[in-house]
């Protein structure tokens, strides 16, 4: 197994984890909290990790002199982030397996967005995107998610948007800049603005800062994050790093039927499978791809 493939298997692994930590979190702690505990452990991650990378932040604050726009861009996505993180936790709460199938229905606006602006991906990856977005169009209406209320809907909706605009931004940013720094000031916007959100609530802090809930949420997100903005881009492509986490919907789905009564475990297994069949031809032998691509690639 190569570099890639091996990044690609631990992110897998990891992106479940954080979610499972994350449900726990969003019926144990008040929302806001999340986006505090998340930024602290990712920033502890960052240092941690600095003597390794930390020249990074150099040529990345370099990057940000010469081009200001990219720093303007960085902190709006520190401010989705932080929303994001709230909204996400708010939906969580009620439906774990829809705020898992905002990725699915966010894959097709982002490789539109991402096309636009120059990546390109081959047959089989256009074939797992738009089909994860196809079948996150069916949970809408036939999934879990058709059982929420209208602010869960709406919830739903709002995630969708903000995930495909963070994706495409991204996408920008890891080109002119570097992962390290793009992952250090964004986190540190996100902790500014928790901090202001959170400013006259102090058992938020102690929830946020000395819980064991939040402290293993907080390391599992830091752990997936690092893992996730290392490869982008120079290992592997920006949207099928997004379609790998979204191969996570078997297990995420099943689990969230068994302990949190979403639906029954049958029909969970059946979106979940439904959604990694759908992605299976990223992992297939090169040569079955290369055939797959030439099947579909459009003759001269």
């Amino acid at each position: 197994m190569d570099l890639g493939h091996l990044l690609l298997a631990a992110l897998f692994g990891l992106t479940i984890l954080h979610l499972i930590t994350l449900k726990i979190c969003s019926v144990k702690l008040d929302h806001r909290t999340a986006p505090l505990f998340i930024s602290v452990w990712t920033l502890l991650g960052l240092a941690a990790v600095y003597p390794l990378y930390g020249g990074l932040l150099a040529e990345g604050v370099e990057s940000y002199a010469a081009k200001p726009w990219l720093l303007a861009l960085t902190i709006g996505k520190g401010g989705l982030l932080c929303y994001l993180f709230v909204l996400s936790q708010e939906l969580m709460k009620v439906s774990l397996s829809s705020r898992h199938y905002v990725t699915p229905m966010a894959i097709g606006l982002v490789t539109i967005s991402n096309g636009l602006l120059g990546e390109r991906l081959m047959p089989h990856e256009m074939f797992a995107a738009f089909g994860l977005c196809a079948l996150a169009c069916a949970f809408f209406f036939k999934g879990h998610l058709s059982e929420l209320d209208r602010r869960g809907r709406l919830s739903y909706a709002k995630l969708v948007l903000i995930s495909a605009a963070l994706s495409t931004l991204d996408h920008v940013l890891t080109k002119d800049t570097n992962w390290y720094t793009l992952l250090a000031v964004s986190y540190a916007v996100v902790f500014v603005a928790a901090v202001i959100w959170n400013a006259r609530s102090p058992a938020n802090f102690r929830a946020a800062l000395l819980g064991w809930q939040a402290a293993l949420a907080g390391i599992a997100y830091a752990a997936t994050e690092l893992v996730k903005f290392y490869q982008q881009v120079a290992i592997n492509p920006v949207t099928v790093v997004v379609i790998v986490q979204a191969l996570t919907k078997p297990v995420i789905l099943v689990l969230s039927a068994v302990i949190w009564k979403e639906r029954t475990v049958k029909e969970q297994l059946v979106w979940g499978a439904a959604a990694f069949l759908i992605a299976l031809p990223l992992f297939l032998p090169a040569e079955v791809i290369s055939g797959f691509d030439e099947f579909f690639r459009p003759s001269k």
